[in-house]
This record gives C-alpha cells, structure tokens and sequence, in this order.
C-alpha cells in the first residue's frame, strides 16, 4: 500500500512537471534529442515492421472490442463487480484522455515515420489506455488463487507490454516522448484510483 502511494505520488508530480515544462512552456529540447537518438541508432525496416504490429495492440479499433468482450465474458461469468470496475475504469480513462487532448490542444510530432495521426499529441491515448487495460487484466490476476510466482510473471509481462507500446509511439514518431510519459502516469494514476475507490466502497474480490 505505501509503495502504491509512493508511485502515485510521484507518476502525479512527473504529470505535472510535464504539463509545465514542456507542454505550457513548449521546453521540448529533451523530446528532439530523444527523436534524434532514435533516427541515429534505431530505426531500421525490420524494427519499424515490428513496432507497427505491436501499437496496434492499444490501437482504438483493438480496444473497441477487447473492452466490450472483457466486461462481456465478466459477465457471463457473473463477475459483476469486475465488470463494473472495468466499465468504469475504461469510460472513464477514456473520457479523461478525451479532455485533455482538447484541453492543451499538442500538435503531433512532425515527420511521422509511417502515418500521420490527427487528433492531437498529449496525453498518449496508445500509452494511457494500454496501462488502463493491461493494468486492469494485471489487477484481475492478483485477485485470483494463482501461486505468486504465475502472478508475478503474468503482471510482468503485462506491464512490459504496455511500455513496449509506449516505445513503439515515440519509434513511430506518432508521439513526443513526452506525450507517452505523461500518458503512463496518468493511466497508471486513474487505475490505482479506481483500485481504491473499488476496495473501499465496492470491493472486486
């Protein structure tokens, strides 16, 4: 529970000094330089087939029906509880992400490397969802009787996953570096609210 408190914490404040520094105060010197570490000694064909396939993992048509599934099977199974906090948790993520997109009105990066992306840049939608999601599947896991060690692993590549997504938009240059932490924090964020929120007033397990 402190370590929980201890990372919520700190994803808010990196959210906020994000916010300030380089989305108000347009500081994105730490964004290029990243973009140009990437363009010198990343990129290649072979890669950028690979981070393709692994975006589309969070990608909006995948997520318009893992979510409706997730909270489907939740149901058949009688998992009420589940299915609400997954319903709760991905509307609500979404409609975060929604708002702030409108509200700080980011620009993409330019020169995408294989599509050009309309809607604007910050937060990460790929970035914020994929922890909401996966976070979620991650959660569901530690709440079953599995012995640690299967746990352990699952959430852990479940974890990796979401940031291997993550990776793949700034490769992709569909999204500032800046842009995928900030979407980490705040989905990592409004899950562990959601976490709590649930465990005291209507608890999933």
């Amino acid at each position: 529970l402190l370590l929980s408190i201890v990372f919520f914490v700190l994803a808010v404040i990196i959210f906020g000094i994000i916010t300030d520094e380089v989305i108000l105060e347009k500081e994105e010197t730490i964004d290029f330089l990243i973009f140009k570490f990437f363009k010198k000694y990343l990129i290649n064909d072979q890669l950028t087939g690979t981070m393709y396939a692994v975006t589309q993992l969070s990608s909006v048509t995948l997520m318009k029906i893992a979510y409706p599934l997730l909270v489907g099977v939740l149901l058949v199974f009688k998992q009420f509880r589940k299915a609400l906090f997954t319903f709760v948790a991905g509307v609500g993520g979404l409609l975060l992400i929604y708002a702030m997109k409108i509200f700080f009105e980011r620009p993409r990066p330019p020169y995408p490397i294989l599509y050009r992306e309309e809607s604007f840049s910050f937060p990460s939608g790929h970035a914020t969802f994929s922890f909401i999601f996966y976070g979620t599947l991650a959660y569901f896991i530690w709440l079953t009787d599995l012995p640690k060690i299967w746990k352990y692993t699952v959430m852990l590549f479940l974890m990796l996953l979401s940031l291997t997504i993550g990776f793949s938009r700034v490769y992709l240059r569909v999204h500032y570096p800046s842009d995928v932490l900030g979407g980490f924090c705040l989905g990592y964020s409004w899950l562990l609210l959601m976490i709590f929120a649930f465990r005291k007033w209507y608890p999933v397990n």
